[in-house]
Formats: C-alpha cells, sequence, structure tokens
C-alpha cells in the first residue's frame, strides 16, 4: 500500500487556507517533519516514530498540559513580552493526531514565523539568550505536578537501566561489533560510578522529580531572526517527570562544543568556558530562585550524566547493529558516542572552574560598569521573559 502523501495527511486537520506545498524540515533522528505552505499559514506536520513513543494520544496530552499551563502563567504579567508558544492543531473529528491507512501516526503543529535555530553556540550572547529561554520556560511550569503527566518513554534517562543494556548487548555481541570499540568500552566501564552517584541522588529524594522538557539541546530553541532573542521552545515530545539536571546537563553537552555531534576529528571537541558561562547564567537568571541547594550543586554532574549517557547509548546502538538512531554512514553511531566520551573528559577536566562559575551565576549581580554582552541581558530578579 503506497503512503499517503503530506497533501492528504493535512486534510484530515483544522487548517487555514488551501494546501501549496510540504518541504522536508530539520534533522531529527526520530520522527520525519515537513514545512506545510497553505495559503494562508504555514505548519509544522510530522509523521511521529510510534516505534519509540508506543502511545501518540499520550504524548500529545502531555505537550497540551503543559503548554496550557505556560500560556496560563505569561497571562499573568501582560506587560512582558511573550514567547511565541507552540500548538497542536486537532483533527477535524477532535483527535490531537492522525492515524493514517498505514498505521503512521501524524501531528500538526503551528510554525513560529521569523525564527531560526541554531546547531552550534557561535557566541556567548547566542548561549545565554537559548538557555534562559529553556529556563523561562522551565521557571513557567515549576509548579506542575510531575505525576499529572504520561511517562512517554520509559526509562528515558535512566542509567541505571542504560548501563544493564550496554552489558546485556556487549555480552551477546550478536553483530560482532565489539572488537571496533574496545576502548570505548573500557570507557564506560570506568565511568560507572555515575551511574550509582545519579541513584543514590533519586532514591534519596535529594533531586526532586519535576515536570521536565528531558531534550535542551541548543536546536530546541527558537530565537528571533533579528535580536537572537529566544522566542520558543520546541521538540515538546519528551515533556514528562525527570529532572533539572536532565535539562541542565543536555544543555552543557549541546551548547559548550563547537563540533558536530557526529564530528570524526576529536581536537575539535572542546568544552568552551565562555559559552558554558554564558549558558549557566542564562539558564540561572531565571531558576535559580526556585531551584533547591543540592540541584545547584549538582548542576555539572548532570553535564557528566548526559553527556555520558547519550555516549552509552550510541555505542550500545552502535554495537546492536544501529537499530535505534538514524545512520547514514558507516561507524556513524561510534562517531557520535566518541564525540560524546571526549567531551565527557573535558567536562572532568574543568569540573572545578565549572563549578565556580554556577555559584558566581547563583551569588553575584550581574549588574557592573564592566559587565560584559552577555551579562547585559541578564535580570536574575526578574523572572519573567523580557
Amino acid at each position: 500500500m503506497q503512503q499517503q502523501k503530506p497533501a492528504e495527511i493535512i486534510d484530515n486537520f483544522l487548517i487555514k487556507g488551501i494546501f501549496i506545498n510540504a518541504k522536508s524540515h530539520g534533522n531529527g533522528h526520530i520522527n520525519d517533519t515537513y514545512l506545510i505552505s497553505t495559503t494562508s499559514e504555514k505548519y509544522i506536520l510530522q509523521k511521529l516514530n510510534h516505534n519509540i513513543f508506543k502511545n501518540i494520544d499520550e504524548l500529545n496530552q502531555n505537550i497540551i498540559k503543559a503548554l496550557d499551563h505556560f500560556k496560563k502563567k505569561q497571562k499573568e504579567n501582560p506587560s512582558i513580552k511573550k514567547f511565541m508558544e507552540p500548538e497542536i492543531i486537532l483533527c477535524k473529528n477532535g483527535n490531537n493526531h492522525f492515524k493514517d491507512k498505514q498505521g503512521n501516526y501524524w501531528r500538526l503543529m503551528n510554525f513560529i514565523s521569523g525564527s531560526t535555530s541554531l546547531e552550534v553556540a557561535e557566541k556567548p550572547e547566542m548561549a545565554f539568550e537559548a538557555a534562559k529561554a529553556f529556563g523561562y520556560f522551565q521557571q513557567k511550569i515549576i509548579d506542575l505536578n510531575p505525576d499529572d503527566f504520561f511517562p512517554i518513554i520509559k526509562d528515558f534517562h535512566n542509567l541505571e537501566m542504560r548501563m544493564k543494556a550496554f552489558y546485556n548487548v556487549l555480552e551477546k555481541d550478536t553483530k560482532n561489533r565489539n572488537q571496533f570499540a574496545s576502548e570505548e568500552i573500557e570507557f564506560v566501564k570506568s565511568h560507572e560510578h555515575l551511574s550509582i552517584k545519579l541513584k543514590e541522588l533519586l532514591e534519596s529524594r535529594q533531586i526532586p522529580i519535576r515536570v521536565a522538557h528531558n531534550d535542551t539541546k541548543i536546536n530546541n530553541v527558537l530565537l528571533d531572526k533579528k535580536t537572537l532573542k529566544g522566542i520558543s521552545v520546541i521538540d515538546l515530545d519528551t515533556i514528562m517527570p525527570g529532572t533539572i539536571l536532565f535539562d541542565f546537563g543536555d544543555m552543557v553537552r549541546t551548547f559548550t562544543s563547537p563540533a558536530e555531534e557526529d564530528e570524526t576529528d576529536l581536537s575539535k571537541v572542546v568544552l568552551r568556558l565562555e559559552i558554558f558561562e554564558a549558558m549557566a547564567k542564562g539558564y540561572l537568571s531565571q531558576l535559580k530562585e526556585v531551584l533547591t541547594k543540592t540541584e545547584i550543586d549538582n548542576l555539572v554532574f548532570g553535564g557528566k550524566i548526559m553527556t555520558f549517557m547519550i555516549g552509552l547509548r550510541f555505542l550500545t546502538d552502535f554495537l546492536e547493529g544501529d537499530i535505534y538512531f538514524k545512520t547514514s554512514r558507516n561507524n556513524h553511531n561510534l562517531d557520535r558516542c566518541r564525540t560524546q566520551f571526549k567531551l565527557l573528559t573535558e567536562i572532568e577536566n574543568k569540573e572545578d572552574i565549572l563549578k565556580k562559575i554556577i555559584n558566581e551565576s547563583t551569588t553575584k549581580s550581574p549588574k557592573k560598569k564592566n559587565a560584559t554582552k552577555t551579562q547585559k541581558h541578564e535580570n536574575p530578579q526578574n523572572k519573567d521573559y523580557q
């Protein structure tokens, strides 16, 4: 049976205007995404990977619940310039998704016009604004009850479970690939203490469970094309119970290195302190007054566990035969793994400096005569976004 075309799919949604065209959009690992143009509007159409997202209705319910709360919070201070909010466009029958004849699941959302996204934070100002946007979004949903949200991907950031999966794949070696990753395998074994510490922090409830974004890559913030200020947080599929460590940690992972996620020249994988500092200041300008001391004290640890966990997932997928992440070349997932492990080494080597930056970001006022451009954007006394 031939797959239905985007033009046929969107006819099931409550769109404005007449369909003009559909173009492939973005570079996500999981879903297929299209930019839809009609005579009146533009939309984002996604074919959701239901092999990963097992319950599409629950996934969309989480997004709708978080965005409704976010919109309510934004309205509490009408004098503040608003974020541009993503919105799920319902089907004509009222459903939040459409299931086609082949069993594929589709979702339509509004398109945020006048925006751009980054793959790399080229300047501290960019890191500051993107991190501030994530912090603002988190601050607005901080009072949501995580028990009211579905766990869309069970054990998504369960490092202990990821370690067990790794050892299971390692033992079986069904694709005979262990021989090509001996150094990476030993690296994982030498870092098992990260999994142990995370388990202790969570089981002792020293780190609270919150509603989190859980995928805070820099390209999941939309910036105004002209001002490069954050105007929206996107890719909300993984909004569910999590921790601040996961969100801050994934920012460390994706903001601080100038290299691509699959860079093969590891000399390009470095941790830029000026980017980390700007990122930390932007994020904490919105959240430092609502996070616990233990959360703040473990933010750098969050960077370590997320960088390690993603590298571990890439390595496990490589050893298992590349069944989860999309690949476009031989050893693609192994290359991705190596960039993560190189960055983790960078974090470990600079850990004391990073902790000092976090401490300064939560205790010092940015209002100085010789403030940097990044600092001039910051106003930690105002939790609203402007």
